[in-house]
């Protein structure tokens, strides 16, 4: 028979495992959330071919996805500063928490890291910055047409990204027999955005952005769009072709206003970006 000490130090033991695993698996909450949580998600895109004027086409196509970027970057921003203040701590005073949470940021951030250590932050912060939002105005009326293409309307692709699991998207109907990838679809607006910045920070193609993106941070000067854009001969087979379309598409649509207008938004809130 089982005595009741016994039936009272096994319940004993189960709590303090339980509290245990609630203390080590909670977040903590100092430290911001990896993915921006939208107050609004937009599911679709406007219909921006009901618009017969072209000028208030265009505005009405960056006005309607800055907010999307702006929401986006600023979330990047906070997890950025939490990564630096961390940093700045005695390596070994992190607690299980912070440290739990960084490996989240790695593995997010595909960090080629094994274990949490001083250069995991290092690479962290080549990784975890903004696109200014001209760049990223740019590319989504370049990719989808200004919102008209099919990848954009049936799958809110607005940055011709590409998947490569069979039903992970949509197949090019000029996709070549030996191709294997479909275009990406994603749920909202929100999410294409998220996944072009995260697409931009991560692959292998756009090291030389962020290369760059970090000099321009050492030396304490401001991203634009066009500096930036000098390295994506990798986004389009048209490479160089591509980067001039681009830093022409900015200056012609006037966009470093946008960006512009991000930098002031992060100085009324107090926001410092570092």
């Amino acid at each position: 028979m089982i005595s009741n000490k016994t039936i009272l130090i096994g319940i004993s033991v189960a709590a303090i495992a339980i509290l245990a695993f609630q203390f080590f698996s909670q977040e903590d909450p100092t430290l911001p959330r990896i993915e921006a949580s939208p107050d609004t998600t937009l599911s679709q895109l406007p219909d921006f071919s009901t618009f017969k004027d072209v000028k208030e086409k265009k505005e009405a196509f960056f006005t309607t996805l800055y907010p999307i970027i702006e929401e986006e970057n600023k979330q990047i921003i906070k997890v950025r500063n939490a990564i630096i203040n961390l940093q700045a701590l005695p390596f070994e005073s992190l607690e299980p928490k912070q440290l739990a949470w960084i490996e989240k940021v790695r593995d997010y951030y595909k960090v080629d890291n094994e274990s949490v250590s001083q250069d995991t932050f290092t690479d962290l912060l080549k990784r975890v910055d903004v696109i200014p939002p001209s760049l990223a105005l740019t590319q989504a009326a370049i990719e989808s047409g200004w919102g008209s293409s099919r990848f954009s309307r049936q799958g809110n692709n607005l940055f011709g990204q590409w998947c490569f699991t069979k039903g992970c998207g949509m197949v090019p109907s000029a996709r070549d027999d030996d191709k294997a990838h479909e275009v990406a679809e994603f749920g909202s607006v929100n999410k294409s955005v998220r996944a072009y910045l995260k697409n931009l920070n991560t692959h292998s193609a756009y090291q030389t952005l962020r290369d760059k993106r970090a000099a321009i941070r050492n030396d304490s000067k401001k991203l634009t769009g066009i500096s930036l854009a000098q390295t994506l001969t990798e986004y389009s087979e048209e490479r160089e072709k591509y980067i001039a379309k681009v830093s022409r598409f900015i200056n012609q649509n006037k966009l470093q206003r946008f960006t512009q207008q991000f930098e002031q938004s992060l100085v009324a809130e107090a926001t410092i970006v570092r």
